[in-house]
């Protein structure tokens, strides 16, 4: 890394950087997001409100494919900014080689068993006969490209460059923006035309990838065949700090799942479909607080190696609050003008009606869902892997689950969408009592050495 980067990192106000580093990153993956929203717009309007509902609800298979591209991404991310924090561009090499040959390894697996296991996967889903071939027909195809699931925009960030990065999405975003009504309405493909367009899009992301290491000059240090080299260590390490990433991405499938399976229960498809189109708007709506976080990541990863910890305090206090004062003004958003946000999508009465509550209600937990992610990102970016590995299972398994099914069982559907104020309420406080418990802590040995 440049000596102007170093300097910047280590020299210029936390304010500064945040707005810097987390604008880009916040566009990059609101960028992303954008995608599935795309899709979700044009199945809805091209295909039915059914269709889009069957694409949701293939989406815990996305999130575990996703998964594992988070794993490997956050992990190698953490490993190459904390050596390029200690001037160590050779490791910094290796991890990226390790990084890409360790997630081809494992989406070839998963593409292999999904295909062969993808009736019993959907029918475990919730996915019933009304919605069943839509939903085969586009995880069908998302399954054979998921070799090409990510661009891994995480390392190009971990070495600073966020510009690049947000190229990246902007170039893949835009190839599936022209894509999808093209194989939509014109090639009359339906969801596999909207599967395809995907693929395509992800297909270039990984090809922008790979020019950033190998053709152009704009990276921090070179990658060469070398690099390539399997290390068994070096894997685990990319494993273990990445590790909370996939139990994240695990135990958000796990929750998707039980949420699709009390929606087929107390509302049929109709309930399911409303949910898939509120999921989706949800899930474009709360990006900039993924945005802050990738953005946090290099800053805390390069400072926490550089023993700054005052800036790295400083820069966590401060994305906190931008997490909750965004979910504040996309919550308000989403109270007042909950109806013109679902006629983007469908106009079926009964869907939409079902819609309008559930995101009225699932808009209340904006505020506090930041705060867990920036706790585990810290966690993540300075290596400690045991916390950072338990708070999303926490999370899931003892808070959002169980609210779920208790929340259903007394209030019935509306129960199901305040699961979502009630598990973040509670993963707020979790995850602040532990940061600063960790954070005295980081204090404590900082003044013993001293």
């Amino acid at each position: 890394m440049d000596a102007s980067q170093t300097k910047k990192l280590t020299k210029d106000p936390i304010s500064r950087l945040l707005l810097s580093f987390c604008s880009q990153t916040t566009m990059s993956v609101m960028l992303y997001s954008f995608q599935a929203l795309i899709n979700t717009y044009f199945v809805a309007v091209g295909v039915g409100a059914y269709a889009a509902g069957a694409v949701a609800l293939s989406a815990p298979i996305m999130l575990i494919i996703g998964s594992f591209a988070s794993t490997v991404g956050a992990g190698g991310a953490s490993i190459v900014s904390r050596a390029l924090g200690k001037n160590d561009p050779e490791k910094a090499a290796s991890t990226v080689g390790n990084t890409l040959l360790f997630f081809w390894m494992i989406s070839s697996v998963s593409s292999v068993l999904g295909l062969l296991l993808l009736n019993p996967l959907l029918e475990l889903l919730a996915v019933d006969d009304v919605l069943m071939p839509y939903a085969k027909g586009y995880t069908e195809i998302i399954l054979i490209g998921a070799v090409t699931a990510t661009g891994f925009s995480s390392l190009i960030r971990a070495e600073g460059n966020i510009r690049f990065s947000i190229y990246q999405w902007t170039v893949s975003a835009l190839v599936n923006l022209l894509l999808d009504p093209l194989f939509i309405f014109y090639f009359h493909m339906g969801v596999e035309g909207a599967a395809l367009a995907t693929v395509i899009s992800q297909m270039v992301s990984m090809g922008l990838c790979m020019y950033y290491y190998f053709l152009s000059k704009k990276h921090a240090f070179p990658v060469n065949r070398r690099h390539f080299r399997v290390k068994p260590a070096l894997m685990g390490e990319i494993l273990s700090i990445g590790s909370p990433a996939l139990l994240s991405q695990i135990g958000n499938s796990i929750f998707l799942i039980a949420i699709n399976h009390r929606l087929g229960a107390l509302g049929g498809p109709e309930a399911i479909s409303a949910f898939g189109i509120v999921s989706r708007l949800r899930s474009f709506l709360v990006m900039p607080v993924s945005g802050i976080v990738q953005g946090l990541q290099p800053i805390i990863g390069f400072n926490y190696a550089a023993g700054l910890n005052k800036r790295v305090q400083e820069a966590i206090r401060l994305s906190i609050l931008a997490t909750i004062l965004y979910g504040l003004v996309i919550m308000l958003i989403c109270i007042l003008i909950p109806r013109e946000l679902i006629y983007i999508f469908i106009r079926e009465e009964q869907i939409v009606s079902i819609g309008i509550r559930a995101l009225q209600s699932i808009a209340l937990s904006f505020p506090f869902m930041g705060a867990l992610t920036i706790t585990a990102a810290y966690f993540q970016s300075t290596g400690k892997a045991l916390f950072a590995f338990a708070l999303p299972m926490m999370s899931i398994v003892l808070i959002s689950v169980p609210a779920l099914y208790i929340l259903s069982w007394i209030f019935e559907l509306r129960g199901i969408w305040f699961t979502y104020l009630v598990s973040d309420g509670i993963t707020f406080l979790m995850a602040i009592f532990f940061l600063q418990l960790i954070l005295k802590r980081q204090n404590a040995n900082t003044k013993e050495r001293i």
